[in-house]
């Protein structure tokens, strides 16, 4: 069985990127059978991909191409597209490679463009749910999002999602068989390596000593904006604590630099995106990592914190069977209890084993990753071999 990957997030898109590369990493290693190869129209992409050895293909977009992949969110667009026959040169691409399905390790509006080509979907999350809580999901953001996960739900042919409690999910809101969903959980990022370029990276951090970290864009629902209350109530007690702010802006930095100004704050760095080798130096030498965003209930910062062999400050609300006793719970609206768990690991007054304990869940985690891609890898050529008979 031939399969494409399109690889269409930026290589600085974060945990979308992490989880794309991984998966791209994992194909090529369970599906022994498959021949598996990754199409991204993003040359920096293209790289990573060669230098890890995945074959692959930079192809570009056309403007008749983008102007498919602009309208054919509308049903009548598609309706009126598929009369007629046209598709975008990706498309024509992949069944000219003769390719049996393409896989999209994040969701894409290009599934609206795709008539012939099978496909499978991804789905991180459902916060759009939540869109009254969080300011940057409005309205319009939230009937896009459904509009989209209704047409992949519909057009899959099997769908992965990155943690059970999502795939109750969609199969309870969309009405979609348990049986079409496959959990693929979040594994740590394979590209952390910081020795290349180590005498560089230090340099460049040098200035900040006695830190906490915390990996995530600069989004509303990420909470920045509670460790910067934290940080506050710290500094006022006497205490010298930094904290390191990684990912690219969202249009919420504006906010958190007027509160750092307006309270004096000097202990808070941006670093905006960080390549690989910078991750694993500033992970490597934080005393902790913070995280405090309100969504869950799964993120890749919490595993890459196992995977350092670092204390965790955790969201209380998103606990689950996979966080549970590995990580110091504090309800992440209360910089009072953020502030006295940071103090906590300062001092080590925490629970030693709560690194131990993080250990064996990513030990169990990794299993279990292993064991979904190679029942994802049944299972894709159990349908596709359905598919032929009935063709035949």
């Amino acid at each position: 069985m031939k399969i494409a990957i399109l690889l269409e997030t930026n290589f600085s898109g974060g945990g979308s990127f992490t989880h794309s590369i991984n998966a791209c990493l994992n194909f090529k290693k369970y599906f022994i059978q498959d021949k598996i190869v990754v199409y991204t129209h993003i040359k920096k992409n293209f790289e990573i991909l060669k230098q890890l050895k995945i074959p692959s293909v930079l192809f570009s977009f056309s403007l008749f191409d983008k102007i498919l992949l602009k309208l054919s969110v509308y049903k009548f667009f598609r309706c009126l597209t598929g009369l007629l026959n046209l598709k975008t040169s990706l498309e024509d691409l992949l069944i000219n490679n003769k390719t049996d399905l393409c896989y999209f390790p994040v969701l894409s509006n290009t599934v609206f463009t795709f008539k012939d080509v099978k496909f499978v979907s991804t789905f991180l999350d459902l916060e759009h749910f939540k869109h009254s809580i969080f300011p940057e999901i409005s309205k319009k953001e939230f009937y896009k999002r459904e509009n989209l996960y209704f047409y992949s739900l519909k057009k899959s042919i099997v769908i992965t999602v990155s943690h059970k409690i999502i795939k109750q999910r969609v199969s309870s809101h969309y009405k979609i068989p348990k049986d079409k969903i496959v959990v693929i959980p979040y594994t740590p990022s394979g590209l952390f390596k910081s020795d290349n370029n180590l005498k560089f990276i230090k340099k460049k951090f040098s200035h900040i000593k006695n830190y906490f970290f915390y990996p995530a864009q600069i989004w509303g629902h990420k909470n920045h904006i509670s460790i910067l209350k934290a940080a506050k109530i710290l500094e006022n007690e006497g205490h010298n604590i930094n904290f390191v702010f990684s990912g690219r802006d969202r249009g919420y930095k504006n906010y958190l630099e007027n509160y750092i100004k307006s309270n004096n704050l000097k202990n808070i760095f941006f670093t905006g995106f960080l390549h690989s080798e910078e991750m694993d130096y500033v992970y490597k030498n934080s005393k902790g990592v913070i995280f405090t965003s309100l969504f869950g209930p799964d993120a890749i910062p919490p595993l890459e914190a196992w995977n350092y062999k670092k204390p965790l400050i955790y969201n209380n609300r998103l606990e689950d069977d996979v966080t549970k006793g590995t990580a110091i719970l504090v309800d992440v609206k209360n910089p009072n209890a953020i502030s006295k768990a940071v103090i906590s690991i300062i001092y080590g007054r925490y629970n030693k084993k709560f690194i131990l304990n993080g250990t064996k869940k990513l030990n169990a985690i990794k299993s279990n990753s292993r064991k979904s891609y190679i029942q994802l890898s049944k299972k894709l050529n159990d349908v596709i071999n359905s598919f032929n008979d009935k063709s035949n």
